[in-house]
């Protein structure tokens, strides 16, 4: 099987992608009750940034979501 240029980028975003990343494309297009409903099933999803599940509908603001990586960054201090 032969990827396009723009296949392999995003593979290898879904692959080495963090949480926070597999959220933007894929789980924020989710219901709310489809949200809830992924979190539950999913315990450890976002585990590595500082939200709580009653506090997951935040995460549909992108000044939210840049606050909580920059947070991130800081607590592991990875740049």
């Amino acid at each position: 099987m032969k990827w396009t240029k723009e296949q392999q980028k995003r593979f290898e975003k879904f692959i080495l992608g963090d949480d926070m990343d597999f959220y933007e494309e894929y789980t924020i297009h989710l219901t709310d009750e489809e949200q809830e409903k992924f979190f539950e099933e999913n315990p450890e999803f976002m585990s590595e940034y500082p939200i709580s599940r009653d506090m997951i509908y935040l995460l549909r603001d992108p000044m939210y979501r840049g606050l909580m990586r920059k947070i991130k960054k800081y607590e592991t201090g990875v740049e």
